[in-house]
C-alpha cells in the first residue's frame, strides 16, 4: 500500500473522555467486530491487561488497524490518565494525525491541554472530537467555545449537534452543508437537507466556516471578498492542505457509545488527515553524531523506530513505525543505537492483544516485531549501509518517588533483572540504589504508575515488594568559621601513637563541595602524613555530625601541627584530624541541610487558593505565577520532605485536574524546629539500634 493512503492516527484525550470506546467504534463500524465491546465489561479491543479490566481505566498504548474507503488507518489508543503521560508522549511522536477526544460534559481538561501541546510540538494534523453528546443538560456551544478559547482560532467548528442529550442522533455537518441522520444499530447515517428550524444557526456556523477555511488561501479570499461563487471543490482543496499541515483543526460531534458520528469522523481522517508524507523528512542523527534527513519513501534505505516495548510470558513485541523503505521479515537490520544486528524473524499488524502475521511492514506503515534481542523503546532500527538515528522521544521527567522494600532478600537478582527491564520499556520509570540514604528509589508519573509497576514485578519476575516513603538524603554544614588544635596520643607499652593537627574549618557556598588546602610550612607536619590528615578529615564528613548526614560545603585549612619521630604514623594522624573535625562542627554551630525542589503547578484557577495553600503548608515558597490559557501555572520551591504522595494530593484538591513536574533545585537549612525533631529522631533510633 502505498505511504499516501495509510492513516496513523493517535486517539488522545483526558481520562474517561471516551477514547477507548471510540476505539471500539471505530472496529465495529469497519467490520473487524461483530459487537462492541464496553470499558465497564472489560471486553474492548484495546484494554485488555488485568489491570486494566480490573480498574477500568487504560494503562498501556494499544494498536489496531483497518481499511476504510480503500485507505489503511492505524490507530494508536493511548492512556487518558495522567500516571501514564509517558505512552501519550510515545503515540504522538509516530503518529501523523492526532484525535483530541473532550467529554462534552467536562470540557478542556488538564490532560486534554497536555496532549494537545504535544500534538502541536510534532505539527501534527489534528482533530477535535466533542465525544459524549447523549448525555444530558450538555451545552455544546459553550465546549466548542472553550476548546477554541484554549486551543487558538485555528479550530473551527465543522460539525454541530442537532440536539443533545438522549435524542442525540443528528449532526449538522458544515463541510457536506447537510443533516447525518443516524438510526438504528449499524452506525451509518442517511443525509438529509438542512431543517428550516435550524438554518438561522446553520448559516451562521457555516459563514465562520467557510471564512476560517479562505483565510487560509489567498485566491479564495480574493473570491470571498469579491462575492465571487467559491466551489465546494475549491473549498474542500483548501480545506484538506490546512488541515493535513497542521494550519486547520475541524471541531467534530459523536457519541462513541451509541456509535453515532463515527462513520462520518473516519470518512473525514481520510479525506483530510495527513499521511506520513504530508510532513517534512525525517530528521536524525548518523552514527557520529552529525544531523541528516531522510525522505519518507519506499526507495529509501529501511529505517524504524521503536516507540514502545512489550516483554510478556509469551510475547516479546516492539511497536515500530516505518519512516522509510521496507520492514521485510526474515532480514537483519542494525540497531543503530547500539550498533548491533537484529534479525527480524516475525512482523505482526495488531488489533489489541490479536495479531496478524504479515511478511512486510512498508514505508509509512505500523505494526509489532517480535522477539527482539538487543532493541529496545526509543532506539532506530535500520540498514546497516545507510545508519540514520531517528530523533527520539522526550519523555516526562518522574514527579514521583517511592522506597521499594523487598519481601524476600533473596529475590535481589530478579528484582534488579525486572527493574532494568521495566525502565527499558517504559523509559519514564527510573529506578536507582541511593547509597547515601541505603535505599532502592523507584520514580515515575504517580502513585498509579509505581502500582503498575510492582504489579509487573510481581506478576512477570515472580518479585514481591512494597512501596514505602524513601529516606531524606539530608546533608549538614557549618553555620560559621572555626579553628581547632587536636592532639591525638596514645602510650600503651611499646610504640605509641602520636598526631598533632592545626585546622581551619571554613563554609562554602550552597554547593560549592569539598576543598581540602594544605598551609603546611616549615616542616611541622611531614609531607607523608598530609594524605591521612585530609583522609581523617574526608572520614569525619562522611560519619556527620548530628544525624548521620554526610557534611558538604566546606574548605578545610590544615596550617600546623606536631609530629614524634617514632610515634607518629598515618592512623595517629587520620584519628587526630577526624576528631579535630568533629570538634570544628560542634564549634561551628552545625546545620542540617534539605533538598529543596523546584515545583511547576498547572491548575485551572477555581483551585488556585486551594493549592496555595497546600504549598504553604508543605513549607513551600510561591516564585511567581504565570497564566496559560484556561490554566495557571504556579511556581514554587518545596523541601523533599513535604513531597511525599504530593501527585495524589493535588489530583484530591483539584478533582483530578492539576499536574506538575518537579527538578531538583538546592540545599538549605531546615528550621530550627525541624532540626531539633530531626536530631531527637536519630538519637532515638540511634538507642533502639543499641539496645537490639
Amino acid at each position: 500500500m502505498n505511504v499516501e493512503d495509510i492513516r496513523n492516527v493517535g486517539i488522545a484525550g483526558h481520562g474517561g473522555c471516551g477514547k477507548t470506546t471510540l476505539a471500539e467504534a471505530m472496529l465495529f463500524t469497519a467490520g473487524v467486530t461483530n459487537r462492541m465491546g464496553t470499558v465497564e465489561q472489560g471486553n474492548t479491543a484495546s484494554d485488555f491487561h488485568e489491570q486494566e479490566i480490573e480498574r477500568g481505566i487504560s494503562i498501556s498504548t494499544s494498536m489496531m488497524h483497518f481499511k476504510w474507503s480503500d485507505h489503511k488507518i492505524n490507530l494508536v489508543d493511548a492512556p487518558g490518565y495522567l500516571d501514564f503521560i509517558g505512552e501519550v508522549y510515545g503515540a504522538m511522536h509516530v503518529v501523523d494525525s492526532g484525535l483530541i477526544v473532550v467529554d462534552a460534559s467536562s470540557g478542556v481538561e488538564v490532560g486534554t491541554e497536555l496532549h494537545w501541546k504535544y500534538g502541536k510540538k510534532h505539527d501534527l494534523s489534528k482533530f477535535v472530537v466533542i465525544n459524549k453528546l447523549d448525555k444530558e443538560n450538555l451545552n455544546f456551544d459553550r465546549v466548542a467555545a472553550e476548546v477554541i478559547e484554549q486551543f487558538g482560532e485555528n479550530v473551527v467548528i465543522a460539525q454541530f449537534p442537532y440536539e443533545t442529550g438522549a435524542g442525540f442522533c443528528k449532526i449538522i455537518d458544515l463541510i457536506r452543508g447537510a443533516m447525518l441522520v443516524y438510526e438504528g444499530d449499524d452506525g451509518h447515517y442517511r443525509q438529509e437537507p438542512i431543517p428550516a428550524d435550524i438554518e438561522e444557526k446553520y448559516q451562521e456556523y457555516r459563514l465562520n466556516f467557510i471564512e476560517s477555511v479562505v483565510d487560509h488561501d489567498e485566491n479564495l479570499m480574493e473570491k470571498y471578498l469579491m462575492d465571487e461563487e467559491i466551489s465546494e471543490d475549491e473549498l474542500k482543496a483548501v480545506l484538506s492542505h490546512c488541515s493535513k499541515h497542521n494550519a486547520f483543526y475541524p471541531i467534530m460531534c459523536c457519541s462513541a457509545k451509541k456509535n453515532i458520528g463515527v462513520d462520518r469522523l473516519l470518512e473525514v481522517l481520510v479525506k483530510y488527515g495527513a499521511s506520513a508524507s504530508d510532513l517534512p523528512d525525517i530528521t536524525g542523527k548518523d552514527p557520529e553524531g552529525n544531523i541528516i534527513s531522510r525522505r519518507c519513501s519506499a526507495d529509501e534505505p529501511a529505517a524504524a523506530l521503536i516507540f514502545k516495548s512489550i516483554s510478556e510470558k509469551h510475547a516479546e513485541l516492539s511497536f515500530v513505525k516505518v519512516y522509510s523503505g521496507t520492514l521485510m521479515s526474515g532480514t537483519t537490520l542494525t540497531d543503530a543505537n547500539s550498533g548491533q544486528s537484529e534479525r527480524i524473524s516475525a512482523l505482526y499488524l495488531l488489533n489489541g492483544k490479536h495479531r496478524v502475521e504479515t511478511d512486510k511492514l512498508e514505508t509509512g506503515d505500523m505494526g509489532a516485531i517480535i522477539k527482539l534481542k538487543h532493541a529496545h523503546t526509543n532506539e532506530t532500527l535500520c540498514d546497516a549501509k545507510a545508519p540514520i538515528i531517528i530523533s527520539q522521544i522526550k519523555f516526562p521527567e518522574p514527579v514521583i518517588r517511592a522506597a521499594l522494600v523487598l519481601n524476600n532478600h533473596a529475590d535481589e537478582d530478579k528484582l534488579s533483572q525486572g527493574l532494568a527491564q521495566l525502565h527499558q520499556e517504559d523509559p519514564t520509570f527510573h529506578f536507582s540504589y541511593e547509597s547515601e540514604i541505603k535505599q532502592t528509589i523507584v520514580s515515575g508519573q504517580g502513585e498509579l504508575h509505581l502500582d503498575w509497576v510492582i504489579h509487573r514485578l510481581q506478576n512477570r519476575f515472580g518479585v514481591t515488594c512494597t512501596l514505602e516513603e524513601p529516606n531524606i538524603p539530608y546533608r549538614e554544614t557549618l553555620r560559621k568559621s572555626a579553628t581547632v588544635h587536636k592532639r591525638f596520643k596514645k602510650q600503651s607499652g611499646g610504640r605509641g601513637q602520636f598526631g598533632d593537627v592545626h585546622i581551619e574549618v571554613t563554609p562554602l557556598h550552597r554547593g560549592g563541595g569539598f576543598k581540602f588546602v594544605n598551609n603546611i610550612v616549615g616542616g611541622a607536619i611531614p609531607t607523608k602524613f598530609i594524605p591521612a590528615c585530609e583522609k581523617g578529615v574526608v572520614h569525619a564528613m562522611s560519619e556527620g555530625f548530628l544525624t548521620n548526614c554526610p557534611i558538604v560545603d566546606l574548605s578545610v585549612r590544615l596550617f600546623d601541627g606536631g609530629y614524634h619521630d617514632v610515634d607518629s604514623s598515618d592512623m595517629a594522624f587520620q584519628i587526630a584530624a577526624s576528631l579535630a573535625m568533629k570538634e570544628a562542627m560542634e564549634q561551628g554551630g552545625s546545620v542540617i541541610l534539605e533538598p529543596i525542589y523546584e515545583l511547576e503547578i498547572r491548575i485551572p484557577e477555581d483551585y488556585m487558593g486551594s493549592v496555595m495553600g497546600d504549598v504553604s503548608s508543605r513549607r513551600g515558597k510561591i516564585l511567581g505565577m504565570d497564566n496559560d490559557g484556561a490554566f495557571q501555572v504556579i511556581h514554587a520551591e518545596v523541601p523533599l520532605s513535604e513531597m511525599w504522595k504530593y501527585s495524589s494530593n493535588l489530583r484530591s484538591i483539584s478533582q483530578g485536574r492539576g499536574r506538575h513536574s518537579r527538578k531538583f533545585s538546592h540545599y538549605e537549612p531546615v528550621p530550627r524546629e525541624v532540626q531539633n525533631k530531626l536530631i531527637e529522631k536519630f538519637k532515638a533510633l540511634r538507642e533502639e539500634q543499641g539496645h537490639a
